[in-house]
């Protein structure tokens, strides 16, 4: 089945490319953020379970593994609303550019 009969498959025009106005800014690294606040919850978990008293029932390393994982939790949850703030504030700097199309038609 050829191309122009099939209206799935568009067939690339032969004017020249034009400019596209876009839009750009800094993005910010979404994974980065998390993995920060995860770390920096699992550091202050095992910091509370090593400095706190001793408890009779559970040793300091179970204690520092429960915390931990509670603890990540909400450092991902505080780092995700960080990377919210400042993606927002990114995109309020954000400037608008004219970009041309490069390469081969077939390839877009």
């Amino acid at each position: 089945m050829e191309s122009s009969q099939n209206p799935n498959n568009p067939t690339p025009s032969e004017k020249p490319d034009a400019e596209v106005e876009v839009e750009v800014y800094a993005a910010p690294r979404f994974w980065p953020f998390v993995g920060v606040g995860a770390l920096v919850g699992v550091v202050i978990a095992f910091i509370s379970a090593f400095t706190g008293e001793e408890s009779a029932n559970f040793t300091r390393g179970s204690v520092a593994g429960f915390l931990s994982v509670g603890f990540a939790f909400f450092g991902v949850l505080l780092a995700g609303i960080v990377f919210l703030v400042v993606d927002r504030i990114t995109r309020k700097k954000a400037r608008r550019a004219l970009a041309v199309p490069m390469g081969d038609p077939e390839h877009r």
